[in-house]
């Protein structure tokens, strides 16, 4: 997951969740719960009585008959004082009334009262649903922009910007909602006028030019700070409003006079400072489009248009609203103005995805389809609960709280069957997924060519998992060379990234070969040894959104490397695909082992009769067979990994009568290891003959030998046994695998042997610091001498024979009485598990008999 992605998700989600609740809340609420009910008339009060001063056409008003002109005089027997106060008990009285209610006004007309029946209509508010699609519609396509760069200081801040609109457009709240209502609807106008405009202005100074302004504090506080001031003193007046019943009123109940009237009047002052910010951000989007290059002025150009009508539109309302706001029709034809609104979205997601302003491509599948489940769902949900309540509403209120309770247990249900539906239709199937990535090693004729073999998996890997980024690369000299990128860094500057090498370490190859852990994550939190290399490296990775590192293994010698980005409709790998791409590395690094080793013996051929030299040379290196020691049994035996091998079998007799034996293992594999393996029997051969040379010694001299000997990373590990007649022995180890033991078949009767000792020939040099264990081998006693072959053999699910599995098996075949038998039984094991043979296999047991 994307680091930024993962620091901001949670914010996101709590404040698009609050946005949409208020939203969408105030918009039902003042719809279908608190809608106010209307006669489409308005009155005044002239010459100390209320006057009808305009009828809406074709409103019920004037299909009940009233005209212009007439003087209200009582409303169902009510008669109300010619004041504004009165008016607004008035209308009070009218908003309460369900919609449909039968009013009977009496008007006086000509000198005469007339009673006049009217019908009282809710009507939809064409405004605020304008203005929540303009905010639904923002903030949907903000956040798809802040999923796909969330790094971007641009796409957070157009997220808030677009969150702020869709809190706007839900902070209005008439008729007869209660006080509290009335009371948070107010904090929420206060917070979208404290944010909305700046916000805009803000925004603008950053895209599509980065302005210096966006930088100055002094400026940016101002800004802020203005229009934070004017939101404290709208809440203020709004309450001030509320606890006088609508009627700006001090606590003595009479009307405010004189600076405290004038500055409660500034009530209307947010529409010009609206529009100046408006057009302020208009200025900075229009200069900082020009400033840019042509490509983003042709894709920005239409947003800049609809931007421009809109403010103009804005500007053409306000002039308007000074002349005509007192006037009905004009109220109620307000809603044109906001019809060009989602225009100004729309232009921008039309830029978005034409021409790329932002990568919004990979989420907009996913999260579109998440979220259209996610408010079906809801809609339903509510829709439901409206309609039950709206038959059944004589139930209490608290069977009513328990049954909404109740069904929201198998809507939850419902919605994550619906949400894992969905996902396991944008995931291709594991099956079809593995069947497609493993076909590339499966060809025979690309068994034979590297070229061919890594082609094919780059096109299978591709069609697999359908990559956002995908790139095979060399592993030349522990490194590998990252492909050019291109970036936008958190200030929306452009960053250009040259070819550069990233550095494999030593120990994360050590674990590919010997682990095979192959696949690897290159985010902030799994790859720490990117960062040592510097945060230009680390800065590049990200910049190529690489999410995986596969490598490939061929002769335990890392071959290739696999660069993998976010995966089509997925951001992210599971362990599903991990595994199934481990798996395709293992079988790619085992196929393009025989292409390599295939190219090899072509382009070397004339190697061969070298190589087979140097096999029998080894052979009669290797001590395989032994004359009769009394009192003991000996089973000795060595299988190389290939041709020729690293591992050293040893088995002398010395002038003093004891025997020497020695187990060994070169690093490396080949020739080279064998003629390294060569050298050290050779001096184990001289040491033999030393009758005076105790096991240390001989371990001291071979480690000088050796640093001079072998290269700047080449070592041997060396375990050392010496034994006489009586069967006492002294055993010594230089890095290798300790010995076992064996005096039973319980596993109380094994023992691991392991003295400390440093290796042979490692660099740089320093103390060996090698211990010597004395002790007498029982009657019917085995002392068991391996390499590493045996116990890290490794079957197909990786997992290793162990030297646990190792005890056992030669504990049960302790019984036999034969090292002979054991020996070979203890390979034919190995070899049944083992499905990789990547390494040599030595054995020796020595077993005493019967005293």
């Amino acid at each position: 997951m994307n680091p930024y992605l993962k620091r901001i998700r949670w914010r996101l989600l709590w404040i698009s969740f609050a946005c949409l609740t208020l939203a969408l809340g105030s918009f039902a609420l003042n719809q279908w719960v608190y809608a106010a009910s209307d006669d489409q008339c308005s009155w005044v009060v002239e010459n100390g009585k209320v006057v009808i001063r305009e009828i809406l056409p074709e409103g019920v008003a004037e299909e009940a008959g009233l005209l212009e002109g007439d003087e209200l005089v009582k409303i169902q027997g009510r008669a109300f004082e010619p004041t504004q106060e009165g008016t607004l008990k008035a209308q009070r009285f009218i908003n309460s009334k369900p919609q449909g209610a039968i009013l009977i006004y009496t008007v006086k007309r000509q000198g005469r009262q007339i009673l006049l029946p009217l019908r009282l209509v809710k009507p939809l508010e064409p405004v605020q649903l304008a203005l929540l699609l303009n905010g639904i519609l923002a903030w949907a396509i903000s956040l798809l922009v802040v999923l796909s760069a969330p790094e971007r200081k641009t796409s957070r801040h157009f997220f808030y910007l677009a969150a702020t609109a869709l809190l706007m457009s839900g902070a209005t709240l008439s008729g007869n909602a209660p006080i509290a209502m009335r009371i948070a609807i107010a904090l929420m106008t206060a917070v979208a006028i404290a944010l909305l405009p700046p916000l805009w202005i803000h925004f603008f100074l950053r895209f599509p030019h980065a302005f210096a302004l966006r930088r100055n504090r002094r400026f940016l506080q101002a800004v802020y700070g203005t229009f934070a001031v004017l939101s404290l003193w709208l809440l203020f007046v709004r309450l001030w409003a509320i606890f006088t019943d609508g009627a700006l009123r001090t606590p003595a109940g009479v009307a405010p006079e004189g600076m405290l009237k004038a500055a409660l009047g500034a009530f209307g002052l947010p529409i010009p400072l609206y529009v100046v910010a408006a057009l302020t951000g208009l200025g900075f989007f229009l200069a900082g489009t020009f400033r840019t290059h042509e490509r983003l002025r042709r894709a920005l150009l239409p947003s800049l248009i609809v931007a421009a009508v809109l403010c103009l539109d804005l500007v053409a309302w306000t002039l308007l609203d000074a002349k005509y706001g007192k006037s009905l029709l004009f109220r109620r034809q307000i809603f044109i103005f906001m019809l060009p609104a989602p225009l100004l979205p729309l232009s921008f997601a039309f830029a978005i995805f034409r021409h790329g302003l932002f990568d919004v491509r990979k989420v907009l599948l996913r999260w579109v389809s998440y979220m259209a489940i996610l408010g079906i769902t809801i809609v339903a949900y509510l829709g439901g609960l409206a309609w039950a309540f709206s038959h059944l509403s004589s139930i209490p209120s608290g069977w009513a709280g328990a049954l909404i309770g109740l069904l929201a247990l198998p809507l939850g249900w419902a919605l994550r069957r619906l949400l894992r539906g969905i996902r396991r239709r944008f995931r291709r199937d594991f099956s079809s997924t593995r069947e497609i990535a493993l076909s590339a090693v499966r060809e025979p004729r690309k068994r034979f060519s590297e070229e061919a073999l890594i082609k094919s998996l780059r096109r299978a890997l591709g069609e697999a998992f359908q990559p956002q980024f995908l790139e095979v690369l060399p592993i030349e000299e522990r490194q590998i060379l990252l492909p050019a990128a291109e970036a936008v860094d958190r200030d929306d500057r452009r960053l250009h990234f040259p070819p550069q090498p990233l550095r494999l370490p030593p120990g994360l190859l050590r674990l590919a070969r010997e682990n095979r852990e192959l696949v690897l994550g290159l985010g902030s939190e799994e790859a720490d040894w990117i960062r040592e290399q510097g945060e230009g490296v680390r800065a590049h990775v990200d910049a190529l959104e690489a999410q995986l590192l596969l490598l490939i293994v061929a002769g335990d010698q890392p071959h290739s490397a696999v660069l993998l980005g976010g995966k089509y409709a997925e951001l992210n790998y599971g362990r599903e695909d991990r595994e199934l791409l481990r798996e395709v590395a293992l079988a790619a690094g085992q196929v393009l082992e025989t292409a390599v080793m295939h190219q090899r013996l072509v382009a070397q051929e004339r190697l061969s009769q070298e190589l087979e030299t140097a096999r029998r040379i080894q052979e009669g290196l290797i001590t395989s067979h032994l004359p009769p020691i009394p009192g003991f049994q000996v089973a000795l035996r060595l299988e190389p990994a290939l041709e020729t091998g690293g591992d050293l079998l040893f088995v002398k007799r010395r002038p003093s009568g004891n025997w020497l034996a020695a187990v060994g293992d070169i690093c490396g594999k080949g020739l080279a290891a064998a003629l390294y393996m060569a050298q050290a029997t050779a001096l184990l051969e001289q040491a033999a003959q030393r009758e005076d040379q105790r096991l240390e010694e001989i371990l001291c001299s071979l480690d000088h030998t050796l640093r001079q000997l072998l290269g700047q990373r080449g070592f041997l590990t060396l375990v050392l046994l010496e034994w006489d007649e009586a069967g006492n022995y002294r055993l010594a180890r230089a890095g290798h695998p300790g010995a076992l033991l064996l005096h039973g078949l319980s596993e109380d009767c094994s023992t691991e042997m392991t003295p400390h000792g440093r290796g042979l020939g490692l660099r740089p040099a320093g103390p060996g610091d090698w211990e010597v264990i004395e002790g007498v081998l029982p009657p019917k006693g085995w002392m068991v001498l391996y390499s590493d072959g045996l116990s890290e053999a490794m079957n197909r699910d990786g997992e290793l024979y162990g030297v646990g599995r190792l005890g056992n098996q030669l504990r049960r075949l302790w019984g036999t009485g034969s090292p002979r038998a054991a020996c070979e039984a203890v390979f034919q094991d190995v070899a049944a598990f083992d499905t990789q043979n990547r390494d040599d296999r030595t054995l020796f047991i020595l077993g005493r008999e019967h005293a």
